[in-house]
């Protein structure tokens, strides 16, 4: 699992767990845990895990993840699969360098995501707004390639990707 995984995880963990209110007690629960995110990235981790604010019966507010009984890890997989699928529109291997095509404005957040592989065969990314270039180490071919990026792309980006020809 992914630095990114591992924190929206967490996240479902402490709304389960805990009457949270605002994303100022959010981010100090998280970062009494280890992780520590700007506001940014927590207002689009609570985007992406569906969360909704509900008045509690004190009068406040809580935030509620809208996913029933389902185990945290599995709502976090979940909801970033669900992402990728959306986000991720093709992908495409011409030695050393993968072009993974994103819609608009995903593709700083895959590219975040493929850089947390920390693999050495993973030389960098370049992302745009739509498009993320990953430079791979000299001999890497498209099927490593794939295989090392499987964690990111859909299974279906994969499929079709496997039957253009090397380039």
């Amino acid at each position: 699992m992914n630095k990114r995984q591992s924190r929206l995880s967490l996240i479902v963990k402490l709304l389960l767990n805990h009457n949270i209110g605002s994303q100022e007690e959010l981010m100090a629960l998280l970062e009494a845990n280890g992780c520590i995110v700007t506001q940014a990235t927590l207002s689009r981790d609570l985007k992406t895990l569906r969360t909704s604010k509900v008045a509690t019966e004190l009068g406040g507010y809580r935030y509620e993840i809208a996913a029933n009984g389902t185990a945290a890890d599995e709502i976090a997989a979940q909801a970033m699969d669900t992402v990728r699928r959306a986000s991720i529109l093709s992908v495409a291997y011409s030695a050393p360098i993968v072009v993974i095509k994103t819609r608009n404005g995903y593709a700083g957040g895959v590219a975040y995501d493929i850089d947390d592989i920390e693999s050495p065969d993973i030389l960098g990314t370049i992302a745009g707004a739509d498009t993320v270039f990953v430079t791979l180490a000299p001999g890497i071919t498209a099927m490593q390639a794939y295989t090392l990026l499987r964690e990111i792309l859909p299974a279906p980006i994969i499929e079709a990707a496997c039957k253009q020809p090397e380039q």
